[in-house]
């Protein structure tokens, strides 16, 4: 059930919704971050859902910035122990 929820949720997924999740949170992105993400999202979603997340997160190293990188995985593990 989950997956139609996630699935249905990424087809009205933007850049823009990308950014302002990323400046609520106190972490700007730079120049072009966002389509990276986004892409990583869109292609990467049930790996990080239901496989290895550190895994397949860790194949934005070097495609982002290592502050976007580190923050992001902070708020990765934060918001998933969250959902449990």
């Amino acid at each position: 059930m989950y997956e139609v929820l996630i699935k249905e949720y990424l087809k009205r997924l933007s850049l823009k919704d990308i950014n302002d999740f990323a400046n609520k949170n106190n972490m700007p992105l730079k120049n072009g971050e966002d389509k990276i993400i986004y892409n990583f999202i869109m292609n990467n979603w049930k790996e990080v859902y239901k496989g290895d997340a550190v895994k397949a997160i860790s194949t934005l190293k070097g495609k982002v910035s290592d502050e976007t990188f580190n923050n992001g995985l902070k708020l990765f593990n934060e918001f998933k122990g969250k959902i449990k």
